[in-house]
């Protein structure tokens, strides 16, 4: 069969004929693939009471007229939350006919591709060129898939439609190289090129599938520096990887569906980086639930990477026991799923034989690695990776894991996230922060009040407090937020071994605050978390221990001592409560504690625990971090623990079980050599902690 390279057979991109005769096939005889399948046509039915957005053009003269970083919202309602949802619904309309809905659902979608052809294209912002080729793309996917259902005269209006519009991406994209407005590599350049390439491919304009791959930014650019370590995309959000890579994806799929030269799946870039490396480095950074670690900008939410739908797609196109795994594990697969084959050829992974636990497709040498149990040929059955605790040295983080090899996915195992990571884009104020998963759940999040706004880039919870230091599990000195680093903090120390994994990672030039040396060491057992947190200056400051938890109520049960009620006061004056951005933060009540005390939150059935060594003039505060902007219950509960000196070091324990929750027992053992001895329950360990001087 010719592809789009050649004498167009249609469909070409999203899916060819023989594609969607595997997804009818599936259907046929799955009942998963039927419900899929089902509720895709219900989707796809709600086109056809809906209304088709209006396309207004007075609002631009009055915006065009305001610095684009002040027009925000308004232009995204009318360049992406106003013209994308009836695209959604045109394209799942023009797959449920393409897999033998009715030539109904073809009118349907095309009276909504007919519908967007008045659409201007004559904003100027930089979000527009992704916007555009977000919902772009699936108006080409769908004029793809229902080409034969267009009159001649109607498919010169869609051509004109699809110039106008590649041509605007093309504008937005020049503009993003000269002004840099998010950084290189960022990933809207990754949508800009996606729209380029598809429109090449469509239109058999290889200038442009060129200018998508080879131009400055454009994909060769984003595989060879937008990814780090084994796989993980540069930007400082883990949630952000898959803004990118989906887009790559994409791409590849068009690729190789068209039958164009470059197979982006398979093709070895510079250092030999394959597109693979975003598949499978994603996973050495998730916890046991396949959640990813919520650093950055994430917006309130968390990515599960047994739900994304590209894993579907790895599974078809590399067929890696990794990837059968990940799928099972998605109790709803989504159409991706549909178009599951049966058998395909094995391919060769190209891994390093000395990195055995590294990704499938590491940088390097193209030689098999056997023990590599990512990198197993081809096979039917679902396995899951063997995985351990690691440093990413080029992303700037730490996983800490009490269990490791295949026995950790889906365990009620530690897992530990440090980071040490510089400001890059998607960055929050929040150096050395720390999110602690354990028997199962987030105990110790990173997070971040849910915005009520349709952009919540722009919004102002993200804005004023969930960027900020106070919503990070680190150090606060003088009430003042971290300031922003240039350059990747020290990792002083990692180590493991099979009861203890642990690592230091410090701030020894002030970086983040002048004249303020930090030092963060934590080290996980099976029983415990233990967190050392040290600080030294010259002289005396304010330091503030910042802490989050989930608790089903919103509640801290704080207890001290044998029993002692707690009594509360004021909290301290040295926070500003009523200035930003601990003015989002409500019911501030602190306690001076001197002794050793424990907090206590509950989910479901987990009881977590945090047990702090006592130093004398110790003030303890609790208070409500909002869930959302409109600070509807249960609140996140949030600790502070301050102190006043020269230098501070607080020593915390963290516990969790699903029954009897023992007492934990901290002592430092040796001063001098900072020894800290830990028991709990039947276990002692203790830990020789490098010294902050």
């Amino acid at each position: 069969m010719e592809g789009c390279s050649g004498v167009i057979i249609h469909p070409c991109l999203y899916a060819t004929p023989d594609q969607l005769e595997v997804a009818r096939h599936n259907i046929a005889r799955h009942e998963w693939a039927q419900r899929t399948y089902q509720e895709l046509k219900l989707s796809a039915d709600k086109l056809r009471a809906m209304e088709l957005p209006t396309f207004e053009t007075a609002w631009w003269q009055e915006a065009r007229k305001k610095d684009w970083r002040n027009i925000y919202p308004e232009n995204m309602r009318h360049t992406y939350f106003v013209p994308r949802p009836a695209t959604d619904l045109a394209f799942q309309s023009a797959l449920v006919y393409a897999l033998g809905g009715g030539s109904i659902y073809a009118e349907r979608a095309k009276k909504v591709l007919l519908h967007y052809t008045s659409y201007s294209f004559e904003v100027e912002h930089p979000d527009v060129g992704m916007n555009y080729s977000v919902w772009g793309i699936n108006l080409l996917w769908t004029y793809d898939i229902i080409y034969d259902r267009l009159t001649p005269e109607e498919r010169e209006k869609v051509d004109d439609f699809f110039k106008r519009m590649v041509e605007a991406v093309a504008r937005s994209d020049e503009w993003w190289i000269e002004h840099n407005p998010g950084g290189r590599y960022n990933n809207h350049y990754a949508w800009h090129k996606l729209m380029m390439a598809a429109y090449g491919l469509l239109y058999e304009k290889p200038e442009w599938v060129e200018r998508a791959v080879e131009s400055d930014q454009g994909i060769r650019d984003l595989m060879e520096h937008g990814f780090l370590d084994d796989g993980l995309w540069f930007e400082s959000s883990l949630n952000y990887h898959f803004a990118a890579f989906h887009a790559l994806i994409n791409a590849a799929q068009m690729f190789r569906n068209a039958e164009y030269p470059l197979d982006l799946y398979t093709h070895q870039f510079a250092k030999g980086r394959t597109l693979e490396d975003g598949f499978s480095g994603m996973v050495l950074a998730a916890f046991p639930d396949t959640s990813i670690p919520t650093i950055g900008d994430c917006y309130g939410g968390t990515v599960r990477l047994r739900d994304v739908a590209a894993y579907e797609t790895a599974w078809n196109v590399y067929r890696r026991p990794l990837y059968a795994w990940l799928i099972s594990q998605n109790p709803r697969p989504g159409v991706a799923a549909l178009f599951r084959e049966g058998k395909a050829p094995a391919e060769r992974c190209n891994c390093h034989p000395e990195q055995s636990e590294g990704s499938l497709r590491r940088q390097g040498d193209s030689s098999a690695s056997p023990q590599n149990d990512m990198c197993q040929p081809a096979r039917e059955d679902p396995r899951p990776p063997a995985v351990k605790s690691r440093v990413f040295p080029e992303h700037g983080h730490v996983i800490l894991r009490s269990v490791e090899g295949k026995e950790y996915w889906n365990s009620d195992s530690w897992a530990a996230f440090l980071s040490f990571d510089l400001n890059s884009v998607h960055a929050h104020a929040d150096k050395m922060d720390f999110i602690l998963f354990g028997r199962g759940k987030v105990l110790a999040p990173d997070p971040e009040a849910r915005a009520s706004a349709q952009h919540a880039f722009s919004s102002q919870v993200q804005r004023e407090l969930n960027r900020s230091t106070v919503c990070h599990n680190t150090l606060m000195v003088d009430g003042k937020g971290h300031a922003g680093i240039g350059e990747k903090l020290s990792l002083l120390e990692f180590k493991r071994s099979p009861k203890v994994k642990s690592a230091t990672i410090a701030d020894l030039k002030g970086l983040v605050y002048p004249g303020v040396r930090l030092q963060r060491t934590v080290a996980v057992t099976d029983a415990y978390v233990l967190d050392v947190f040290q600080a030294a200056s010259d002289s005396e400051h304010t330091y503030e221990w910042l802490f989050h938890a989930i608790d089903d109520k919103g509640e801290t049960l704080l207890g001290v001592g044998d029993g002692e009620t707690v009594r509360w006061g004021d909290p301290s004056a040295s926070i500003a409560w009523r200035e930003l951005p601990w003015s989002w933060l409500r019911n501030p009540k602190s306690k001076a504690i001197d002794d050793t005390w424990q907090a206590e939150w509950r989910q479901g059935d987990v009881r977590f625990r945090l047990t702090m060594l006592g130093v004398p003039g110790t003030e303890v505060t609790l208070c409500d971090f909002p869930r959302n902007d409109k600070f509807e219950p249960p609140a996140i509960p949030m600790l502070i623990a301050r102190r006043t000196g020269k230098s501070a070091t607080f020593i915390a324990v963290y516990q969790a079980e699903k029954g009897e929750l023992p007492a934990a027992e901290v002592s430092v053992t040796d001063d001098a050599q900072m020894d800290v001895r830990v028991a709990a329950g039947r276990r002692a360990y203790v830990h020789s902690i490098p010294r902050l001087e």
